[in-house]
């Protein structure tokens, strides 16, 4: 844990806790021009013209310090404590209700009152307003969600049984997952598709066909494209997966609070995005991918990916910026909290995606189109990229007891590879089942066994380093799309079935195999992540929600993010159990850290 969380531990009380946090931060001297100044509180009643305030969102910017915070109602109440000083704007966001957006200047110390009046927009059209399960499930699907859609409950209700399922679900759902209810192409259409999957490519991935080494004969494409075009071909009505609210706890939210750091406007955007994929080089040229702007004419957004917790800070992978950031969440200052490392070299944009730090404090990132493994020594700015003999789009990297450094391929060859730390030589290894491409990655903690979730096969991967071998374990529920895994302290793997709504258990020990169902219809489990205490964190895109699940108790519990419509593949987890994530697709693009319990001796207020 950082310096200033060891000081803190030894605070007696709220006002030394206070005082010894701010001694603390100040002894940065390096890394910040002055101590925080006295904090205060705000709080107040939230109230709606109709419906129940349960649990509303309270979200609170500092336009000073560059930082929100995001705190729930509990009976129509809320509070937002420790608070620094500033000018902010105060709304409630919740689906289903609009909110004016107050300003408040808080002045060092006080405590200031400030009720908010929301309104429910019931008469609103379901696309829009998203109160009821109906209107979410509008929301979830997008603005382009027709009338006529037909809302089903699970992905066997999507896909029904008849000749070629079994060979979708085998082969096509992994990456589909349910996309195939809104294609509506004719058979010839489908077999199109299927032979750029399998044969002739271009796909979004520029290291081959996404099911380049699976064997489907003829026959077989025949019967996937024939079952397609049976359920979902043109003039057909739309089919998507419902969508409930998130369930909330108010005693659980009482104390849970976000704390949000803006990033800097000067950020850097590399002006293309390389080669064409599927492109012919002609005379020596090959076709560039420009920056493409948005439809409203501004650039994509800058993305915070996965992050890395470090002892001082964070470490984000930025895909927009083409460079690794550095997060201090100490620094009062925010033109001085992110420090931006680009990628050197000319004319190279890679995708930078999963990252992990050794012992040393170098910093590892995986490359989706780069395809190489990058290393970067903050200390000296030295960087390389290890090249990779199997070349691919490179998801997730982790790192072992050793400093060996391990990575997935989602991309073309699959399987997984090292870095070995002694010899700096690369190794790869094909996984058995064909096109099993490697999403999320994790090392157990018992006996360093490499655990990768098996995206486009639905499979739990183990792999032995010892040995060399592998293991495949079939989620029998999937219909493919697991993203994410992790091994608690006791070996215990748990992964995401994204489009199923479960999370799965498997013993190593036994092989045993439980899957469990979230609670709300639609859940998309995307990262499961075990805590210090072996309570497993999982986010929820659907329900704009991380979720805490209690294996003893069974339990969910529910804490919505602080923007809706939340896609969050990765989080981390700080030795005090508070949370760290990143953000994508939004119309702010933070730094996020979740107290669950609020803030304490052992987790305190940042900077």
């Amino acid at each position: 844990m950082r310096q200033m969380m060891n000081r803190a531990r030894m605070a007696a009380g709220a006002a030394l806790l206070v005082a010894i946090l701010f001694a603390a931060v100040a002894s940065r001297g390096q890394m910040q021009s002055q101590a925080p100044p006295n904090r205060g509180s705000l709080s107040g009643t939230v109230t709606a013209d109709q419906g129940a305030v349960v649990g509303f969102r309270v979200t609170v910017h500092n336009l000073t310090y560059k930082l929100w915070y995001t705190v729930f109602t509990v009976k129509g109440h809320y509070t937002v404590p420790q608070a620094l000083p500033g000018a902010y704007d105060v709304l409630v966001l919740e689906k289903g209700y609009t909110s004016p957006t107050l300003r408040v200047d808080l002045a060092p110390g006080e405590s200031k009152t400030v009720d908010i009046a929301v309104k429910n927009l019931a008469a609103q059209t379901a696309a829009t307003q998203g109160a009821s399960t109906e209107g979410m499930n509008a929301a979830a699907g997008g603005p382009g969600a027709a009338a006529n859609t037909v809302w089903v409950n699970g992905m066997e209700d999507l896909y029904p049984p008849g000749p070629g399922r079994d060979l979708l679900k085998a082969n096509c759902t992994g990456c589909h997952g349910p996309e195939f209810g809104t294609m509506h192409r004719t058979k010839d259409g489908y077999r199109i598709g299927i032979a750029r999957m399998t044969e002739t490519g271009p796909t979004d991935n520029p290291f081959g066909t996404n099911l380049g080494h699976t064997y489907l004969t003829g026959a077989q494409k025949d019967q996937i494209a024939e079952y397609l075009a049976t359920n979902f071909g043109p003039g057909m009505p739309d089919k998507r997966l419902k969508v409930d609210p998130p369930i909330l706890d108010e005693d659980a939210l009482a104390k849970a609070i976000y704390v949000s750091y803006d990033i800097p406007d000067n950020f850097p955007r590399p002006p293309f995005k390389g080669a064409v994929i599927g492109a012919n080089e002609i005379d020596g040229v090959t076709a560039e991918d420009p920056w493409v702007a948005r439809p409203d004419g501004r650039p994509v957004p800058q993305l915070l990916h996965d992050p890395f917790i470090v002892p001082d800070g964070i470490w984000y992978a930025n895909p927009t910026a083409n460079a690794m950031i550095h997060l201090d969440p100490t620094q009062v200052d925010p033109n001085r909290r992110f420090k931006v490392y680009p990628l050197k070299g000319p004319d190279t944009y890679v995708f930078m995606h999963g990252i992990t730090v050794d012992s040393k404090g170098h910093v590892y990132w995986a490359e989706i189109t780069g395809g190489q493994l990058g290393e970067l020594d903050p200390a000296t700015g030295k960087q390389i990229r290890h090249y990779t003999p199997r070349r691919g789009g490179m998801l997730q990297v982790v790192t072992d007891k050793d400093d060996n450094v391990w990575f997935g391929m989602v991309k073309g060859p699959g399987g997984v590879g090292e870095l070995a730390a002694k010899t700096g030589v690369v190794h790869q290894w094909q996984t058995p089942t064909p096109d099993n491409l490697i999403y999320g990655l994790a090392v157990s903690p018992v006996d360093g066994t490499i655990w990768g979730a098996g995206y486009s096969k639905g499979q739990v991967t183990e792999f032995n380093p010892k040995t060399e071998e592998y293991t495949e374990y079939y989620a029998p529920s999937s219909w493919g799309q697991i993203r994410r895994l992790g091994v608690d302290s006791k070996g215990i793997v748990w992964f995401s079935e994204y489009t199923t709504g479960i999370v799965g258990r498997l013993d190593p020990a036994t092989g045993k195999m439980t899957e469990i169902k979230m609670p709300t219809q639609g859940a998309n489990p995307y990262d499961v992540w075990p805590d210090k205490t072996d309570k497993i964190w999982i986010s929820d895109q659907p329900q704009s929600s991380l979720v805490r699940f209690d294996p003893d108790t069974k339990k969910f519990t529910y804490y919505p993010e602080p923007q809706l419509n939340w896609s969050l593949p990765k989080v981390e987890v700080e030795k005090n159990n508070t949370i760290w994530f990143g953000a994508r697709f939004l119309p702010y693009i933070t730094a996020n850290h979740l107290y669950p319990n609020g803030y304490s001796a052992d987790a305190p207020p940042e900077p």
